[in-house]
């Protein structure tokens, strides 16, 4: 039985009108895909909020140290307010070395001081007045590193300190017979540093500084000026730390 033959112009037409028809059918689907909104790839991780730092920056660290000491012996006055800066730079590891500056200020009256008297005896003295004075130190810390917990950073810290303290003048005339104490002494201290963020912690230490004070003393009617030696322990309880890490 013979095939009937078609003529390739019959072939085309066929294959153009077959064509049409799936591209027409395609087009609803086409304009679903255009109409639906751009899709952005998710992260692998997951966005959790704020995080405690899986590590801390070493380097330099600048922090700054308050609000109070007290003097723990009899005669061992210190003023009590105080604000202090400190540097650290890191030598190898755990090993730092520091050195800070702070300044010291109070407000009292001779028995304040720990002094068995005013001493001046001029109508309008022995008041209450202004206590100002520096100190600065140097020395090494020893920063603990905790491996589970890399955010909590214990210290130890140990150094030599001096400084000075003037006492009240009001109206350019001195108030007691005392008008100035040096100290120079030894620093030991703990502390601890809470790392919110890998360069900025917060932290307190407690610091005791055991050494030696020479109060400067001139009497009343005299123009000479007598030094004291008194041994003094300062206790340094800084509760408000703020350190920073570059």
């Amino acid at each position: 039985m013979l095939r009937p033959t078609h003529s390739p112009w019959s072939r085309l037409l066929r294959r153009v009108l077959i064509a049409t028809f799936l591209w027409l059918a395609g087009l609803p689907l086409a304009a679903q895909a255009l109409a639906a909104p751009p899709t952005a790839s998710k992260p692998n991780s997951r966005n959790t909020g704020f995080q405690l730092p899986d590590f801390v920056y070493g380097g330099n660290s600048v922090s700054l140290l308050a609000p109070a000491q007290v003097g723990l012996t009899p005669r061992g006055y210190i003023p009590r307010g105080r604000i202090g800066l400190q540097y650290d730079r890191q030598m190898h590891r755990a090993h730092w070395v520091h050195v800070g500056v702070a300044a010291l200020f109070d407000r009292g009256r001779w028995d304040d001081f720990r002094m068995d008297s005013c001493g001046l005896i001029a109508p309008g003295t022995c008041q209450a007045g202004t206590t100002a004075g520096m100190d600065v130190w140097l020395g090494y810390t020893y920063k603990i590193y905790v491996e589970k917990q890399p955010w909590i950073v214990p210290i130890l810290r140990g150094g030599l300190a001096g400084g000075f303290w003037s006492y009240p003048r009001i109206g350019g005339t001195r108030e007691q017979v005392r008008e100035l104490t040096w100290m120079l002494g030894v620093q030991a201290a703990v502390g601890v540093r809470f790392f919110l963020f890998r360069e900025l912690a917060i932290g307190f230490d407690v610091e005791l500084r055991p050494g030696v004070a020479v109060h400067r003393d001139r009497p009343a009617g005299l123009d000479d000026h007598e030094n004291r030696p008194a041994f003094i322990l300062p206790l340094q309880i800084l509760p408000l730390i703020a350190e920073w890490r570059f």
